[in-house]
């Protein structure tokens, strides 16, 4: 009996913590990043150990401009799962917004051993490069985000590299 009460609870803090999350995505599609934070830290409280969950309220805060708490999350979010690239960039692109460039650098590198074919990574990993002046590394950034599709590596490649 004290089994299936543990167990009913757990689920119904689970199901608590799942609806906090799904009102706190809503929110982020309603640009309402406040809210989505608060649903989110809310979520936390009751599964501090679901990555996603850090993701997502990273990515509120990160849409209000709130870096180094987003920094934060994503941090406790490869913590929990580090095979996830998303994560990776993630915080490479907030790392990048403080002016961050070796450490977004970092970031947008180890996400791109984790999944090489996303040409946005190696567009953002080139634009830092190019901030540090180290040009030729940046173009074959550039070069390889083109492959993959990326049109906004087009100016740069045009206007930097040769």
């Amino acid at each position: 009996m004290i089994r299936l009460f543990a167990s009913l609870f757990a689920l119904f803090l689970l199901s608590s913590c799942m609806l906090q999350y799904a009102a706190g995505l809503t929110q982020i599609q309603q640009e309402k990043y406040k809210e989505a934070t608060y649903n989110f830290s809310v979520a936390l409280t009751k599964d501090p150990k679901n990555p996603e969950i850090y993701f997502a309220r990273a990515f509120s805060r990160g849409s209000m401009e709130e870096y180094s708490g987003a920094i934060s999350d994503l941090t406790k979010a490869i913590r929990l799962d580090s095979t996830n690239a998303d994560y990776y960039f993630y915080r490479g692109y907030f790392k990048s917004k403080l002016g961050n460039d070796k450490g977004a650098i970092k970031d947008f590198s180890k996400s791109i051993i984790r999944y090489p074919y996303y040409g946005e990574t190696y567009y953002n990993r080139g634009i830092n490069l190019m901030h540090l002046g180290l040009i030729d590394d940046a173009c074959l950034d550039f070069k390889t985000a083109i492959e993959l599709g990326d049109t906004l590596s087009l100016k740069y490649q045009a206007s930097l590299c040769r």
